[in-house]
């Protein structure tokens, strides 16, 4: 089990400074005697908020510790998600080199097209502290977090009493006090029926379909009324983060009771990269025996470019033991950038989103073309297709597999006409 004070470092605790204030205390201490101190500010704020997620958060966290571990530099975690990174005699292509890992995991968002480092640069803000002006700015900067913090709070005060609190604010604070609390109650209560099913479809020669796969994923805001109703769970990524394992762990006890013996179709599931190697993934590992080939489990992009040599580890062990690796959380722009198949994994999920129905270029469109010859037919999936124009648009750069609320009512229909199964 996990130490939870050690994963507490979001600052939200009551009776401990905010790091805004410690960053502040910090720079006081550091005034006389600055010299080789910059400093890194991270909009993450300013990201879209799909990737605002405490999942997405909890990469960036992850990518840091080891810049953290081996040189002089102090992170600091703002509550409206920004990230100050405080160096002092440390060489700046090492954190250089920090930052364009941090904004590579978020290459698709706007905030990161700029060019690192440049005037136009939305995405990091350098200071060398050394220099009266840089210095003033830097700390104007922090006070005018401080600020954000209590007319945050001042916010959610009048929200709360007015009844205008809307889901995301709705309840306390997550605290490590209550954490080991929910997540003894998460061992408890029933979550089967939180558990729920999306198809995804393969068209083949003719545009026949059929079932690829089903994903079994859990309902977040139907748990938390579940297990801690007058929590915000989601309120600090950092204790969430341990929260996810416990999660992973019981939707992992839930997908045990398949009968995967007469399983005609592969299930899949979203797990934490660490999950793999814990107790829980080896019950349901050895439960289910043979049939490790009916079982797809989707890694997030973003936890993968947290830790390469963990990724590579995990992809490793669950492909020699016949499961299917997915990497989740593409998107059609990010190919222009990378190509995936260079993860071994044995497919990749893109999502069909606003940014390519406009259309883009025949550059991009070429190099989502080779990324999906590049990987095993049927090996690329198109998520979130809400209508048919998604999948032509698929079908046209060659992608067979497709997941959606689109092909929730292809499934319907199939189904409707006894085409195939669902239970």
């Amino acid at each position: 089990m996990a130490d939870i004070s050690a994963a507490y470092t979001g600052g939200q605790e009551q009776n401990a400074p905010s790091h805004e204030k410690r960053l502040l205390d910090v720079l006081d201490r550091m005034r006389n005697n600055l010299a080789g101190t910059f400093a890194v500010h991270l909009h993450l704020s300013a990201l879209r908020p799909s990737h605002r997620q405490p999942h997405f958060l909890r990469m960036v966290s992850r990518s840091l510790d080891s810049l953290a571990s081996n040189q002089d530099v102090q992170i600091f975690n703002f509550s409206n998600l920004d990230v100050v990174l405080l160096c002092r005699n440390t060489p700046v292509d090492d954190v250089d080199d920090a930052v364009f890992r941090v904004r590579a995991m978020f290459n698709e968002d706007p905030l990161t097209m700029s060019e690192d480092g440049s005037a136009e640069d939305r995405f990091s803000t350098w200071y060398d502290v050394t220099q009266p002006g840089d210095l003033k700015d830097f700390t104007e900067t922090v006070v005018e977090a401080m600020e954000h913090i209590t007319e945050v709070a001042e916010q959610q005060g009048e929200a709360m009493t007015t009844g205008r609190a809307s889901k995301a604010m709705q309840g306390e604070p997550l605290l490590p006090d209550k954490l080991q609390q929910i997540a003894q109650k998460l061992l408890e209560v029933r979550i089967g029926d939180l558990v729920h099913r999306q198809p995804a479809v393969m068209v083949s020669g003719g545009k026949k379909q059929k079932l690829a796969f089903r994903e079994h994923y859990i309902a977040m805001e139907e748990l938390r009324q579940r297990i801690a109703p007058d929590i915000n769970i989601f309120s600090s990524h950092w204790l969430f983060q341990y929260l996810s394992e416990s999660i992973d762990a019981r939707v992992l006890e839930v997908l045990s009771r398949l009968d995967f013996a007469n399983m005609d179709v592969p299930v899949s599931v979203n797990l934490n990269i660490s999950t793999v190697m814990t107790r829980p993934f080896q019950n349901f590992h050895a439960l289910i025996g043979d049939h490790t080939d009916k079982v797809v489990v989707e890694i997030q992009i973003i936890d993968v470019f947290a830790d390469m040599g963990a990724y590579t580890e995990v992809r490793d062990w669950l492909q020699d033991q016949g499961y299917k690796v997915m990497i989740d959380g593409l998107n059609p722009l990010t190919l222009h950038f990378f190509d995936p198949s260079l993860l071994d994994a044995d497919m990749i999920k893109v999502t069909w989103g606003p940014e390519v129905r406009g259309g883009i270029s025949h550059d991009q469109t070429e190099q989502i073309r080779n990324v999906v010859s590049n990987m095993p037919a049927g090996g690329v999936v198109l998520s979130r297709v809400d209508s048919e124009e998604g999948v032509s648009w698929g079908l046209g750069l060659g992608i067979r597999c497709y997941q959606g609320h689109f092909i929730d009512k292809v499934v319907d229909a199939m189904v409707s006409k006894g085409m195939i199964g669902w239970d």
